[in-house]
């Protein structure tokens, strides 16, 4: 009976963990969905990976809306040519996620080169299944 009670916990403990890798590729997968969208100023990819309640934090204080943060990435005075996320961690919490980045972004601003790094904390939900960001804040290095 022990043997089978352990086995079970085995196998149980397995699948969780499986499950565990399977969501962090998953946001991965959207993490660098949302920046490519952001390069390619994609409306359409830029609306199905953010949640309607999204509250966007840029390092310098300004804080947009999901309607202001697609109108910003469109229209806006920052065209980006690349974003990468280094030391990005991932902490699962249920249908949550918690990610942390270093970013470092090229593009211009208003024309000018613009080469920034910063740090950014970003709040992911799963929504049936798929992963939408609710939330993200970024914040300067020092």
């Amino acid at each position: 009976m022990t043997n089978r009670l352990l086995l079970l916990a085995f196998c149980f403990l397995t699948c969780v963990n499986v499950d565990a890798q399977s969501s962090k590729k998953d946001i991965e997968a959207s993490v660098d969905a949302l920046n490519k969208a952001s390069i390619a100023q994609d409306k359409q990819a830029l609306e199905k990976l953010t949640m309607d309640e999204l509250s966007y934090g840029h390092s310098t204080g300004v804080v947009e809306n999901k309607t202001t943060y697609v109108k910003s990435i469109l229209s806006g005075p920052v065209k980006f040519i690349q974003i990468d996320n280094g030391d990005q961690t991932i902490e699962l919490a249920g249908d949550d996620a918690i990610v942390r980045a270093i970013c470092s972004i090229k593009g211009t601003r208003d024309g000018a080169p613009l080469d920034l790094k910063i740090g950014i904390l970003m709040v992911w939900k799963k929504t049936g299944t798929e992963w939408k960001l609710l939330a993200r804040q970024g914040y300067k290095l020092q």
